[in-house]
């Protein structure tokens, strides 16, 4: 059983009566008439740290005028929010459970599920640039190193970055051979890259994938780089500034910013200077991707491009940025489960969408864009029939899953639930660690994010009748979703 049988509540509009929006493009016109597509997308970027939405004071106006002129999704969701199962979910439509990359450092993607191959054989020319974290260990390692020749064999140009977290350090394989190009922004000669790839001539339209590594927190290595950026302090998940950086010019847009004051949910208590240096350098990044964001819009535009193809930004997962006394991703809170998502159709109007976007409805979709049949094997939904202001109303699922670790739950549009997936266990992971300090342990916590948006109030079984049957309404349907994905977990609460 997919998402598309599981969520039968959700009333989609996914059968032979849907009628496609008079600005969208049926299947037949799309055969006709082309789109390229071009999927930017970086590495840790949380949904807050956009300009135009006024939650973080981060500065990204070239992608607040893109959200003006595409559907930009308010609730997009990060199924497994950590690199590499998050990106093997966008690119095969497929959860965890069904595309085996648990976590990172696990096995490698399936070539044969990938989007790259439905691209390919319906014509399209496939292009990839980038960070790439799909390699698995039993193929090389997940971090740095060449892609195996399977992996990267529907793409027509490959050049993916060897040092993932080295963003200064100019290292790339291209098609299997190594190249390096020395020391810069790593995110400026991706951008040359994807520029040249657009720039080669071709009656093919393509499918373009731009994978930037930051913001994510960086590494630094002596024999690797002289840009000496690295903030000092523990390398786990306490609030420290251990590898956030950007260019010092983008660093220095933030500099003495009260990192207390980002969002409310940031205790008050062992900050100082390292904490700072962690928000510079994260919010740094995201002002300098914004520019190189800025500069593929006008490369498309100046060459002709920008009406012909269907732009989508995205991350693979957030950041949480000392919210909850944590720092990265993995866990369920927003900081780390919602993500950027914007897409640009030519002729579909701009609005705002608060559907449940989860990463893998993007495969599904993209492909119902490009008048692709969507194999009956995926587990996302494909939205192209309804991505406009007035046909989305009847399309809206009631949840998106979510699960890492030792957690699983659902993200509704207004509540999370998790729980643990073995029976008599209680949730103790990073997930739990700010909830324990306030409440007795629990395996199943439920926050209600309309009247407690920062999740600093979470609702344990016991704490009201209606809160409840809540808890208990989720997790009967948490247990009939993971049965369809062989993973057991106790029927009854």
């Amino acid at each position: 059983m997919n998402r598309r049988n599981f969520l039968q509540k959700s009333a989609l509009a996914l059968s032979s009566s849907c009628v496609f929006p008079s600005h969208a493009w049926s299947s037949s016109e799309l055969r006709n008439q082309p789109y390229n597509v071009i999927f930017v997308h970086t590495d840790q970027w949380r949904a807050q740290a956009l300009g135009y939405r006024g939650e973080d004071p981060v500065i990204t106006p070239h992608l607040d005028a893109f959200q003006k002129q595409s559907i930009s999704f308010d609730n997009a969701i990060a199924t497994a929010p950590v690199c590499s199962p998050n990106r093997a979910c966008w690119f095969t439509g497929r959860y965890p459970q069904n595309h085996g990359v648990i976590k990172n450092g696990d096995e490698h993607v399936r070539a044969e599920q990938l989007l790259s191959r439905n691209f390919k054989e319906n014509g399209y020319r496939n292009g990839y640039i980038g960070k790439w974290h799909l390699n698995g260990r039993d193929a090389h390692k997940v971090w740095d190193g060449i892609t195996p020749e399977f992996l990267r064999a529907d793409y027509d140009y490959w050049t993916s970055a060897i040092h993932n977290h080295a963003h200064f350090v100019l290292d790339f394989e291209e098609n299997g051979k190594v190249k390096r190009y020395g020391e810069g922004w790593q995110p400026n000669h991706v951008t040359n890259k994807a520029i040249e790839f657009m720039n080669q001539k071709d009656d093919r339209p393509f499918n373009l994938v731009v994978s930037y590594g930051p913001p994510h927190n960086g590494s630094y290595h002596e024999t690797l780089s002289t840009e000496k950026r690295y903030t000092p302090g523990n390398k786990g998940h306490e609030k420290n500034g251990y590898g956030y950086y950007a260019p010092k010019d983008y660093e220095a847009m933030y500099d003495g910013m009260d990192p207390l004051a980002v969002r409310p949910n940031i205790e008050t208590t062992d900050f100082g200077d390292q904490f700072e240096g962690a928000v510079k350098g994260y919010f740094g990044a995201c002002t300098a991707l914004d520019d190189s964001f800025g500069t593929l819009i006008q490369y498309l535009k100046r060459s002709g491009l920008y009406e012909k193809t269907i732009i989508v930004f995205s991350s693979d997962h957030g950041e949480m940025l000392g919210s909850h006394n944590l720092m990265t991703k993995g866990v369920p809170f927003e900081e780390s489960i919602r993500v950027p998502l914007m897409m640009r159709v030519p002729g579909v109007d701009p609005y705002a969408d608060d559907r449940l976007f989860s990463s893998v409805d993007l495969m599904p979709t993209l492909m119902g864009l490009t008048g692709q049949a969507v194999p009956s094997e995926v587990d996302g939904i494909d939205f192209s029939a309804t991505l406009s202001a007035n046909a989305k109303a009847n399309s809206d699922p009631e949840m998106a899953y979510i699960g890492y670790g030792s957690w699983r739950g659902f993200r509704s549009k207004r509540y999370t639930y998790i729980t643990t997936p073995k029976a008599g266990e209680l949730l103790t992971g990073r997930e739990i660690r700010y909830i324990a300090q306030k409440r007795k342990p629990s395996n199943h916590i439920l926050f209600d994010l309309e009247n407690d948006p920062y999740q600093m109030e979470p609702i344990l079984k016991g704490d009201g009748r209606h809160t409840d049957a809540i808890i208990d309404d989720f997790h009967s349907e948490l247990h009939t979703h993971l049965r369809s994905l062989n993973e057991e977990i106790s029927p009854t609460v």
